[in-house]
């Protein structure tokens, strides 16, 4: 989960600055570029009106097409547009009104196409100033800009020298947005390449980290934690390390300690116990046997309790081999038989399977899972049912009893060693 996150977390980011950047580049480039060809425009367009005679411009009238004076004009701007590497010139009046296109594509007095859309930057030009305009997409689809200088006629402005250009760096622009998409993409591979090797790096040791929790959860405290480096993640696992170790020296001890209070007790207890037998077999009357079989059983319970003791605190040792369930469950119904017909509990098994365990810990296993259901039951109908079944290599062993149950907030104290809701006993 941690190392998903933080994958997700690195490619967002790598994505973000990706993005963010290319965007920039995108606006500064085409910024850059629109602002260069708007000053050379303006610059085209103002020696283009210096080079105008605004006096004799300003005599053309409707059905001057094709005379001597318009053709002279024409070309004279045609040759101009073209020294200039300009897609267009026009020449219009104040109200937009053409006097001369340098495309021959407009008649005279005719309205010039732009004049509506660029009113602001026009009426600027027409107040002495030069100007231009926002970029535009022509008739082919390709981006242009124009560009406005007033024309002159004896020292007052008379009309407006509006000169077009193509902005092709500009659509070069728009064709880099593939390249930069390509670019980003590989990118963003690499940056997942990248993230998730960091990740690796970084959410390794937490899960090793992670797994020598759930052993010291489980009781497991024997195996060592892996220590390396000198970062946090190192400082950590060597403080849980120092814990484990702690743990199990004090579980060690305490170990230590049962086992031999355990061997302390045992022989006064059995002391006790041969007595009380004497006691029981030599007494007069039924008073003092019973008595002294009060003394003899409950000798007995202390002599089991001290094995437990001792059982819990032996070092384990397992011999596993292949068992048969079946097997081990009998041995259990047969040990605890005179239990079962005390209470006249049906036992009931379904089902057999094989697992590979120690014999002796699971017979014990199974006394003490029979032996818990027994005890648990108060009615006379009580019933135990152990159901085997095994399926692609996995033994599933359930035991079932309608006993008193134990209660939900306790269920995690059941595999705790000496636990029990009953009133007395272990």
């Amino acid at each position: 989960m941690i190392r998903k996150r933080l994958l997700w977390l690195f490619v967002l980011q790598i994505l973000l600055v990706l993005l963010v950047s290319g965007l920039y580049l995108q606006y500064k480039l085409r910024t850059t570029l629109e602002k260069e060809l708007g000053s050379r425009l303006e610059s085209l367009a103002a020696v283009i009106a210096g080079q105008t005679d605004g006096a004799l411009i300003r005599l053309l009238s409707p059905g001057d097409e094709g005379g001597r004076v318009h053709k002279r004009l024409q070309s004279h701007l045609a040759g101009l547009a073209q020294a200039g590497q300009l897609s267009r010139v026009v020449l219009f009046d104040p109200s937009g009104r053409i006097w001369l296109d340098s495309q021959n594509r407009a008649a005279i007095a005719e309205p010039y196409s732009r004049f509506e859309f660029d009113r602001p930057e026009i009426a600027a030009t027409l107040g002495n100033h030069n100007n231009q305009s926002p970029l535009f997409t022509g008739h082919d689809g390709l981006l242009y800009k124009s560009a406005y200088a007033p024309l002159r006629a004896d020292g007052a402005v008379i009309g407006v020298v509006a000169v077009e250009g193509s902005a092709a760096s500009l659509n070069r622009v728009r064709e880099m947005q593939a390249t930069l998409l390509q670019i980003g993409a590989l990118s963003l591979l690499l940056a997942i390449g990248l993230s998730w090797f960091t990740s690796q790096r970084l959410t390794q040791p937490l899960q090793q980290l992670r797994r020598s929790a759930e052993r010291l959860s489980r009781g497991e405290w024997r195996e060592s934690i892996a220590v390396s480096g000198e970062d946090e993640i190192a400082f950590l696992a060597r403080t849980m390390e120092e814990m484990r170790k702690n743990n199990l020296q004090r579980v060690e001890q305490q170990k230590a300690m049962m086992a031999g209070v355990a061997h302390e007790l045992r022989n006064p207890i059995g002391g006790i116990e041969l007595f009380a037998g004497l006691i029981r077999d030599e007494a007069a009357d039924a008073d003092s046997r019973q008595r002294a079989g009060r003394i003899l059983k409950e000798s007995r319970n202390l002599q089991t309790l001290v094995q437990n003791f001792l059982d819990y605190a032996r070092p384990i040792t397992s011999r596993p081999q292949s068992c048969r369930v079946s097997a081990g469950w009998q041995e259990a119904v047969d040990l605890l038989q005179n239990e079962i017909n005390a209470k006249q509990v049906q036992v009931v098994r379904t089902g057999d399977g094989r697992v590979w365990a120690d014999p002796q810990h699971l017979r014990q296993m199974l006394i003490n899972l029979l032996l818990n259901a027994v005890q648990s039951i108060d009615r006379q109908d009580g019933r135990v049912e152990l159901r085997i079944a095994q399926e692609a290599g996995v033994c599933t062993l359930e035991v079932s009893d309608n006993g008193r149950g134990i209660a939900k907030e306790q269920w995690e104290k059941i595999f705790q060693p000496f636990f029990s809701n009953r009133e007395k006993g272990l």
